[in-house]
Parts: C-alpha cells; sequence; structure tokens
C-alpha cells in the first residue's frame, strides 16, 4: 500500500507524457505539410523563371538541341554552390544522410537554419534542372522543428527523435500524397523501429501533413494510372521476384556511379561553390538531348511517360541510363536535393524496360508493360535505401492503386535482400554519411537501442584517489598505458573520472601542487550496466564525456558497486564489427 500514490504518480506523469508527444506530433504534422507546400511552391515559382522567361533569352538551337539548357542548372548549381560555402556545408546532398548523423552521435540536434538553407538550395537545385528529390530538405526541415521543440521543452532525447520522425513523416506524406507511406518512411528509415507507442503519434503527424498539403495542392493521385490491373496472373509472381533481382542489380550500379562521380568532384583542387555548377552542367548537356523526357528535375513527367506506355524499350534504356549519371553528377557534385526521386524514375525505367522486353519474348505471361515500371518504382529504391515497407506504400498511394500492393510488395522484398548482399547491410543513405567518416549500417540505430552497456563495456580498470598529484598521475597513466581514463574512487566511495587529456588544463609548474580532484569529471559520468548504447552515446554528447563509469547503486546507501567503463570507442567499435560482418 505504501507503493500506491507512487504508482498513481507514476501512471499520472507517462499519461502527461504521451499526451504531450500526441499534441506536439500534430504540431509536426501541421508544419510538415506546410513546408511540403512551400517548397513546391518554391520550385513551381523558380522552376517557371528558369524555362519560361530565362531560356527563350538564352536559347541557342543548332540541329534541333537547344544549348540554352547548358547553362539553367550550371546557374543553378553556382547559386547552391555559394550557399554551400558561405552559408551552410550541411545542405549538400540528401538531407536524410545528415538526419541520421544527429540521431545518432548529436543527441537528435538539429538546428532549423539548416533545414532554411536546406529548403531554398533544394528549390534552386531542382528548379533549375537539378536531378534530385525533395524528400531530403522538408525531411530534415521538418525535423528540425521537431528537434527544436524538443530541446525546448527538455524532452528525452528518445523523445526528440520521435518528433523528429514525425516532422519526417508529415514531411514526406504531404510531398506525396501518401500518408500510410510517409509515416513507415519515418519509422522504417529514421526512427528504425516500428512499436504502437512510436506509430501513433508517427502516423497522425503524416495524416495531418497530407490533409495539410491538400488544402493547397488537392488530392489527387501524383501519377495517373488507366490500364486494367486485374489482369495480373499467377503465374507472373516468380517473374516479380526476377524484376526485384534485376532492380537491385540497377541499384548497385547506380550506387556505383555516384560513389565514382563522387569521388572524382571530391579529388578536384577547386573552390567548393564551383563543384555543384560543373555537376549542373554536365546534367544540363544530358537535359538538352532529352529536355521533356523527365531528366529536368524530380523527373515526374517522364515516370508519367512511362506509365502510360508512350516510350519504347530502347528509349526506357538510354533514360535509365541517363538519369544515373545525371542524378550522380547533382547529388555527387555537392549539390542539393534528395534521392527519392531519381531512384524511382530509375526504378520505372528499369521496370519497363524488363516489362517491354519480356512481353516481346513472353507475351503471354506479362500482363502489361507499365505495371512493370510501377513496380521497378518500387523496387530500384527499396534495395538502394533497404527500406522495402514504405515504398510499396508510397507508390501505392501515389498511383492510387492499392491492388497493386501485393506485386509491389514481393517486387520489393526481393530487391532488398539482394540489395542487402550487394550493400553489406548499408543503404544509400548510410553510404552517403560515410563520406563524412560515420561508417553506420542500415539498422545502426537499431542497434544501439537493443544493445546494452555490460554487452560491450571493459572490466580491465584502474581507480585513483581524488588526492592523487597531477604529476603522479601523468606518471601512472605511462605505466598503465594505453588506458587513459580512470574512476575516481576514495575510501570505496565512486567519486566520478579522471581524463589524462585533462591534465594538459594546469599549467606544468603547478602539476605538484595540484591534485586530480580539480580536473575530474563528477557529474553525469555514471550510467547503469542495463542501459543501451544511444543511452550512453546521448549522455556523453550531452555532456561532453569521452567515457562513462559504468555502476549500480547499492541499495539503502549512496555508494555504487563499480563494473566497468563504456567510451565512445567502445561503441564505434560495435560499428566497425558490425561493417566487418
Amino acid at each position: 500500500m505504501e507503493n500506491m500514490p507512487h504508482s498513481k504518480s507514476a501512471i499520472k506523469e507517462s499519461s502527461n507524457n504521451r499526451l504531450l508527444i500526441l499534441s506536439l506530433s500534430c504540431l509536426m504534422g501541421v508544419i510538415g505539410g506546410l513546408f511540403a507546400a512551400v517548397l513546391r511552391f518554391l520550385i513551381e515559382i523558380i522552376s517557371y523563371f528558369f524555362t519560361e522567361i530565362l531560356l527563350p533569352h538564352i536559347s541557342l538551337v543548332i540541329q534541333d538541341y537547344n544549348l540554352g539548357y547548358l547553362l539553367l542548372p550550371t546557374i543553378g548549381g553556382l547559386i547552391v554552390g555559394i550557399i554551400i560555402s558561405k552559408f551552410s556545408k550541411e545542405v549538400q546532398g540528401s538531407g536524410i544522410p545528415y538526419l541520421l548523423e544527429s540521431m545518432t552521435f548529436k543527441s537528435a540536434k538539429i538546428s532549423p537554419r539548416v533545414g532554411l538553407f536546406k529548403t531554398i538550395a533544394t528549390s534552386i537545385s531542382i528548379g533549375t534542372g537539378g536531378s534530385a528529390g525533395k524528400e531530403g530538405p522538408i525531411a530534415l526541415i521538418a525535423a528540425s522543428f521537431g528537434s527544436f521543440f524538443g530541446g525546448k521543452l527538455s524532452l528525452r532525447p528518445e523523445n526528440k527523435r520521435l518528433l523528429m520522425t514525425c516532422g519526417l513523416a508529415a514531411g514526406i506524406a504531404g510531398t506525396f500524397g501518401a500518408p500510410a507511406g510517409g509515416a513507415l518512411f519515418g519509422l522504417e528509415i529514421l526512427y528504425q523501429g516500428i512499436t504502437l507507442s512510436a506509430g501513433i503519434p508517427v502516423f497522425l503527424a503524416a495524416v495531418i501533413g497530407s490533409v495539410v498539403t491538400g488544402l493547397f495542392y488537392g488530392y489527387d493521385n501524383i501519377f495517373a494510372v488507366d490500364f486494367d490491373l486485374s489482369s495480373i496472373k499467377i503465374a507472373e509472381y516468380p517473374i516479380f521476384i526476377l524484376l526485384g533481382v534485376f532492380c537491385a542489380i540497377v541499384a548497385y550500379l547506380h550506387i556505383f556511379s555516384y560513389k565514382k562521380i563522387s569521388r572524382l568532384f571530391h579529388k578536384m583542387k577547386i573552390p567548393l561553390f564551383i563543384k555543384p555548377a560543373i555537376g549542373g552542367l554536365l546534367v544540363g548537356l544530358l537535359i538538352m538531348f532529352y529536355p521533356d523526357s523527365g531528366l529536368y528535375g524530380t523527373g515526374f513527367n517522364g515516370i508519367q511517360q512511362a506509365f502510360d506506355e508512350n516510350l519504347a524499350l530502347g528509349m526506357l534504356v538510354i533514360l535509365l541510363i541517363l538519369k544515373i549519371l545525371a542524378s550522380s553528377a547533382t547529388i555527387g557534385s555537392g549539390g542539393s536535393g534528395g534521392v527519392f526521386a531519381p531512384l524511382v524514375y530509375i526504378g520505372c525505367m528499369a521496370g519497363g524496360a524488363f516489362g517491354t522486353a519480356g512481353n516481346s519474348l513472353f507475351p503471354s505471361l506479362i500482363s502489361t508493360p507499365a505495371l512493370y515500371c510501377i513496380l521497378g518504382s518500387a523496387a530500384v529504391f527499396s534495395a538502394s535505401a533497404q527500406a522495402p515497407l514504405n515504398i510499396s506504400l508510397i507508390i501505392a498511394e501515389m498511383t492510387g492503386h492499392f491492388d497493386v500492393f501485393p506485386p509491389l510488395i514481393v517486387t520489393s522484398i526481393s530487391s532488398y535482400y539482394v540489395g542487402r548482399i550487394f550493400f553489406k547491410g548499408s543503404s544509400i543513405y548510410t553510404l552517403i554519411l560515410g563520406r563524412k567518416g560515420h561508417h553506420l549500417k542500415a539498422d545502426t540505430i537499431y542497434l544501439l537501442g537493443t544493445t546494452q552497456v555490460h554487452e560491450i563495456m571493459s572490466t580491465n580498470l584502474v581507480t585513483v584517489s581524488s588526492s592523487i598529484k597531477i604529476s603522479d598521475f601523468a606518471q601512472l597513466s605511462n605505466q598503465y598505458h594505453p588506458l587513459n581514463k580512470f574512476p575516481v574512487v576514495d575510501f570505496g566511495n565512486l567519486k566520478g573520472i579522471a581524463f589524462i587529456d585533462d591534465i594538459n588544463k594546469i599549467p606544468y609548474n603547478s602539476w605538484e601542487s595540484t591534485t586530480i580532484k580539480s580536473i575530474m569529471r563528477t557529474e553525469h559520468t555514471i550510467i547503469s550496466a542495463k542501459a543501451t548504447l544511444q543511452e550512453a552515446m546521448d549522455r556523453m554528447n550531452q555532456y561532453n564525456l569521452r567515457a562513462l563509469v559504468v555502476a549500480e547503486k547499492i541499495e539503502g546507501t549512496d555508494k555504487y558497486n563499480l563494473q566497468g567503463l563504456v567510451t565512445f570507442n567502445d561503441i564505434i567499435s560495435v560499428w566497425q564489427k558490425e561493417r566487418k560482418k
């Protein structure tokens, strides 16, 4: 009976917290939906200015090729390059890797300033012809508000991550008119886990985001699909599996192209702001040959042409190759934009080519080549992003054809598993993040949240007293090299931790008269052995620590039972082992 008030208090606190999260998820839904509409408007305005106003004045037509297209992405790339070099380097490439980095390494901290510049840069990049998608910037700016409100309300890091996921889901849902797919996008790629407590606020935010964007742009499907899908045959399902394998190979070729072009630009000894302009020039060259086939911008018009079965086999293959090059040049050169739209376009052309070729060879087995365009649109993204569930739902919602969901799932799962072999557990987002030295896997955040500290902690400990002189402490570190972090224990009482690097804060001539009590860290240095690696990482990031003492409090006392030590490098080593696997 004595615990009853405490239990009621805990239940009330938990209920209030859930209510707060639900309320904030609604707010994230509104913000995500609004910014999805704003981003779409900016891209439309910029595209109209460059194609309808500027292009006629700079056009030079030679043998039916308009050289003016060379300049549009080049000008856009130059402007984006200036934004990157002068204001925010974080706006380069897709915004999803930056979110993964923040979720993993920075306790879900993102500045709204980064999201704002990302929106401007991507609007210019896509509006002037850059071959990129809209999901990166909208995800980044919507998630940044989740991080902002979470910080202002002093929410726990896991709740900040949840709000960031709500913002991302709302932005994706509004951008593509896909609330269910947008929610799964956030849970599958960013949050990397689907539970009831997380799913409810994320799905709520996604639905609100979709509704808010629809108030400005309507609720029509992104793509119009007129053919009859009832003709799908049971005998085609093995072919869908083969299509998944083929699309995984295409995904591998796309990532291979991106990595090669990215390294090429990285090695260029030229100013940073020039590189996106050079990438834009390469894209402009490709657009010049096929200006109306979806190489310009997101490419949704080209996807619609493929759905309408207006493209021959040869054209499908050509556009597939050119979009791979255009996307790689835009993002690999440091331009701003996401990879979702290019991957959907590449998959559409790959699926269309597969279906058209199959229809020519085995007309009795292939129901319609356009169906394979739809399936390919999902399969290439599934292999590249290692996310088969959300893309299947998004494509079904974008086309308005949920009757194609079963073959979508079969094809996407097939490509997912083949892609997992090709990319060794990484995804296109974690591979992009790898350029910054963070070699994560597609399930890294899940790994951090499920692995406990005691599984990796070091038990090889040397303790010191707070009364030891700095000079003696320095000699001790030499004696026990390579140990450089020492739990501080006085008369059996755990006091904190001392780092050998911190002795440099004390003048050398004061080492004999100063004890390590002046440099030891005492606040927030103890963590439970049952805590997760993510909790340990959050603690280190939040309080600028390089290690934590692992200890459990002895019941009925103020003393701790020292068990071990966990360092930042210990957690990194977990990723390294997973990477080798």
